[in-house]
Parts: structure tokens; C-alpha cells; sequence
């Protein structure tokens, strides 16, 4: 049995679904935080796996580090 094809993404789709918002913020995020780099499908057309955005977002972090308390 083959296994099913995952549904790739596009770039609106990523930002539809607020991972992105720009393309300067897309760069940012492969470069600076192991966001995937997708697969190029024609030579304007970029894609990624629904499967491979999924374990980038499990990949990252809960929260944020603790904030600390105010000195005064």
C-alpha cells in the first residue's frame, strides 16, 4: 500500500494560517530558525509539505523564557 501524498502549502497559505506574514519575515525564519526551506515546483512556484511544517511547529518552543521580576 503507498502511503498518501501530503498537501503542499504555499506562501498564502502559511500566512492564512499565521506562521508568516511577509517574505522578508519567511527568510528570517529559515535562516534564524530552522523554518524549512521548501521545495521549489516551477521556477516561481515554492511549496512545503504539510507534514514538514507540522514537525517544524511541534520542533519550536511552548513559551518564551521566564520573565524576570522587576528591579527596583
Amino acid at each position: 500500500m503507498s502511503k498518501p501524498m501530503s498537501k503542499w502549502l504555499r506562501f498564502r497559505d502559511l500566512r492564512d494560517r499565521g506562521i508568516i506574514n511577509s517574505w522578508p519575515m519567511l527568510h528570517r525564519r529559515i535562516e534564524r530558525d530552522g523554518f524549512p526551506p521548501g521545495r521549489m515546483l516551477g521556477p516561481n512556484t515554492r511549496a512545503w509539505s504539510e507534514a514538514e511544517i507540522e514537525a517544524w511547529l511541534l520542533s519550536r518552543p511552548i513559551a518564551g523564557p521566564q520573565p524576570q521580576a522587576a528591579t527596583a
